[in-house]
């Protein structure tokens, strides 16, 4: 075993016993630790390994395939097998998972691939999740998180004050996107009918005026937000999908005539959803422009900026989100382009004590004490819920939390903003010179933006031989089998999407450790791609 430092408990910083146990603390010579009789050098000894299979892991992402070819059978059967009844020596399970597991995954991190704004982790994030999972906090209420909740507090300020939101905004991490853009719709849904959650005892229910809600939002909006209408109790046509403009944003005038059209239908407007750098293209809606939509016709303005929403961060390319200083929510998911691992999103609320209330229930379990306005103390001048025990179980869906605060809190710190700008910035010029290089072919053809890290394009070839066209069906298919032959090499992996009602192929540059090398790279083998079946047809 490798040596390590022994922890004494009475010397760390903070111990303090417990009211008379000072006699009842074990020698840590011989404390036990953890189940099976594992002493402290048997736990450090199993995280060597495991921090060696990560490194390992690591090392290895560019040294082999990126996907494929998988098959879900093969899977299944690899990994058929009874529940162990005994167990077995941990050396034999991560052979295991070295030999089953590691081959057959998305070789996310590598630098030859571009796919689903999954990024490269951030290892001091990686580590960090591990400590929370060792400390197995529930940040759900203060009572059984204390310094977890005061971290989480510190972290949606510094993310509240990014996005240039009032002192008295707040929010709470979430799973991911979709959580945080079905909160913002139920959000909107109270504002409009002018209820919380206290309310909704007293009242015999929202009865026909939630029926006549709207909610807009560009064609390009997440899915969540359909998945939102239904779960939120609404009919799918109350969700307003409206066309777009030339770059994939939003189109103003078409928003603004179906707000009239519903007002003079007698129906209610009740939100504007902008998108702050979609999935399939990485369009940033004009929020500025739908900020003075929303307050000209009183709806709840969401900002999604799941993705692109980290380029607030970037002095140079913050601008592009002029005016979501002006949103009621935002949400923001720093497992996208802050380069955490999974899960890490979060909603941002203009009006935090709304958010609070809106989902705000005192189960007597929490032993939490209800405090009359009597009772309540000072408001702190420092800002909104400094000096209070707050529990984000009354914040939003869930309640059972993971400490995720932990890791954005220790990789803010040593990372900090400038480094992450350069980052991001640097993402985005070489998702620009994959436009530029892909754009001096001439059998391709750049669809898009290309604003973010997103670089869209389509493969329009022309027959061999005579140089007669395909048709625009062929030409789908053809892009599709680019794509797939690319995946199936293992040389890179990237997506296709539908732009326009027709295929294009779609890279994502998200990723710390890429170069323009990588770039020139995947250039080439896309060439090669194309070529090849070109020759075959």
């Amino acid at each position: 075993m490798k040596p390590g430092r022994k922890i004494d408990p009475q010397n760390s910083p903070g111990f303090r016993p417990a009211p008379g146990m000072e006699d009842a603390i074990p020698d840590p010579q011989d404390q036990q630790i953890s189940e099976h009789g594992m002493d402290e050098n048997v736990v450090r000894e199993m995280g060597y390994q495991f921090v060696d299979m990560i490194v390992e892991y690591w090392k290895g992402l560019e040294g082999r395939r990126v996907y494929g070819p998988l098959s879900p059978v093969g899977l299944d059967e690899m990994f058929d097998e009874p529940m162990p009844e005994n167990g077995a020596p941990m050396a034999d399970v991560l052979q295991e998972c070295r030999a089953h597991v590691f081959p057959n995954t998305m070789a996310i991190g590598s630098r030859r691939y571009f796919g689903m704004m999954n990024p490269a982790p951030l290892p001091v994030a990686v580590f960090a999740d591990a400590l929370a999972s060792a400390m197995n906090q529930n940040v759900a209420s203060w009572r059984h998180a204390p310094s977890g909740t005061a971290i989480e507090k510190r972290v949606i300020r510094w993310l509240c004050d990014l996005f240039g939101l009032p002192d008295k905004s707040f929010g709470t991490l979430a799973s991911g996107g979709s959580l945080s853009n079905i909160t913002a719709l139920k959000l909107a849904i109270n504002k409009s009918l002018g209820r919380d959650l206290s309310q909704v005892e007293d009242k015999a229910g929202p009865g026909s005026d939630i029926s006549k809600l709207v909610f807009y939002v560009s064609s390009q909006g997440h899915y969540s937000f359909d998945k939102a209408v239904d779960i939120l109790g609404l009919g799918r046509g109350q969700l307003r999908k409206i066309p777009l403009d030339g770059i994939f944003r939003v189109d103003l005038g078409s928003l603004e005539q179906a707000i009239e059209d519903d007002l003079n239908a007698g129906l209610k407007p009740a939100c504007i959803i902008g998108i702050a750098g979609s999935t399939n293209t990485g369009s940033i809606d004009k929020l500025d422009k739908l900020a003075e939509l929303a307050k000209r016709y009183h709806c709840w303005f969401h900002v999604d900026a799941a993705y692109g929403g980290a380029v607030i961060l970037s002095e140079m390319y913050g601008p592009m989100l002029r005016g979501i200083d002006k949103a009621d929510s935002i949400t923001v998911d720093p497992h996208k382009w802050f380069y955490m691992p999974f899960s890490a999103g979060g909603i941002l609320v203009r009006d935090g004590d709304f958010l609070r209330k809106s989902f705000l229930v005192h189960p007597e379990y929490y032993m939490e004490k209800v405090l009359s306005d009597e009772e309540k103390p000072p408001k702190d001048l420092r800002g909104f819920h400094q000096g209070a025990k707050v529990n984000f179980f009354q914040y939003g869906v869930q309640g059972s939390r993971r400490l995720n605060a932990l890791k954005l809190w220790m990789t803010f710190k040593m990372v900090g903003r400038r480094q992450y700008a350069s980052w991001v910035e640097k993402d985005i010029e070489l998702a620009r010179v994959m436009a530029a290089r892909m754009n001096r072919q001439d059998d391709f053809t750049i669809i898009g933006p290309n604003t973010l890290g997103i670089c869209n394009f389509r493969w329009e070839p022309k027959r061999s031989g005579n140089g007669s066209s395909y048709s625009a069906e062929e030409v789908d298919q053809l892009n599709r089998e680019l794509q797939e032959l690319v995946e199936n090499e293992g040389d890179a992996w990237f997506s296709y999407t539908i732009l326009n009602g027709r295929v294009a192929l779609r890279v994502n540059v998200e990723n710390r450790l890429m170069e323009q090398n990588d770039i020139e790279r995947l250039v080439l083998v896309i060439r090669r791609a194309a070529d090849r079946i070109l020759n075959r047809q």
